[in-house]
């Protein structure tokens, strides 16, 4: 009969219970990195979990290596401590390369090609909020030679976005504005407010 009292060691989290938190926040952090500048208030409440989400994986890690036979717990419980800081550094690096940027606008191209050249001849410009590919427009204007989309909800003290300009890198801007190649005729844009 065991007669062992349940204690700090005999606690074991549910392996979704210590994974599923920090799937949900690489899942949130990708989607809030595919924007131009992107989502900062998105990114700043990200940031707190990933904190969050690193003291318990410490707390758990810590009760595992001081708890009785911490060798055989490590072994037993590998998925509570390796696979989230696994994520944490697939997640990094695909935030360090721009793939979540990359990968919306190479699925949104063809959309943003074909309106971009519409706009330039004199299609009108989109509606508030409407969407071109999988960006949410907040406003599109003409640029000389071009064109250029603020992307609903990004930067902080500024709007991002991109700039279609087939001529060529955009005309100076006036202001704050500045602009950086992307691909092809395109420019990422931020515009200081």
């Amino acid at each position: 009969m065991d007669t062992a009292e349940p204690g700090l060691d005999t606690w074991r989290p549910g392996r979704a219970v210590a994974i599923m938190p920090t799937v949900v926040a690489a899942l949130a952090t990708v989607w809030a990195t595919s924007v131009p500048g992107g989502y900062l208030m998105w990114l700043a409440l990200i940031t707190n979990v990933w904190v969050f989400i690193g003291l318990m994986w410490l707390l758990t890690l810590g009760r595992m290596l001081f708890g009785r036979e911490p060798s055989a717990r490590l072994r037993r419980e590998w998925p509570v401590w390796s696979l989230p800081p696994l994520i944490v550094l697939l997640v990094c690096g695909l935030v360090y390369v721009g793939a979540p940027l990359k990968a919306r606008f190479a699925l949104s191209r063809p959309a943003l090609d074909g309106r971009s050249q519409a706009f330039s001849h004199g299609a009108p410009l989109p509606a508030d909020d409407e969407w071109i590919g999988l960006f949410p427009v907040e406003r599109a204007e003409r640029i000389r030679g071009g064109v250029r989309f603020a992307i609903d909800g990004t930067g902080f003290f500024s709007t991002d976005g991109f700039a279609w300009s087939p001529e060529g890198e955009p005309p100076e801007p006036e202001g704050e504005d500045l602009y950086e190649h992307w691909q092809g005729p395109w420019y990422l844009w931020s515009e200081s407010d």
